[in-house]
């Protein structure tokens, strides 16, 4: 049932972003830019020094080629696979998350109240 709830805190969370993001792409289109708020531009906005020390953290002890000396083989799970997922639009990416946690937390939350209501 906590992590039900828990779930659905981060899918509210992840809604408030969305809305947000939204925000960012109407100035943007107000001041004639033709662009679109990406995942990582939204992530640099509100906190840039955890976006670096995020790609530290996984390029060097996350990724096997790094933190592995015998492979001999160049990251790959930064560069590119994570910077392609940073280059995304951030309200779909942001929407799309929001449905799933809320979904799963309503799930969770009542696969709880059966097992509660059937034993009683």
């Amino acid at each position: 049932m906590i992590i039900g709830r828990i779930l659905i805190l981060f899918g509210i969370c992840s809604f408030f972003l969305t809305l947000v993001s939204n925000y960012f792409d109407v100035v943007l289109q107000i001041e004639n830019k033709n662009e679109i708020t990406q995942l990582g531009q939204f992530w640099f906005h509100f906190a840039p020094n955890s976006l670096q020390i995020a790609e530290t953290i996984v390029s060097r002890y996350v990724d096997p080629c790094s933190a592995l000396d015998i492979l001999d083989c160049s990251g790959f799970i930064w560069h590119p696979f994570i910077s392609s997922i940073l280059l995304m639009p951030a309200a779909p990416i942001l929407a799309l998350l929001s449905f799933i946690f809320i979904s799963f937390g309503l799930k969770k939350s009542a696969r709880k109240k059966e097992k509660i209501n059937f034993k009683a």
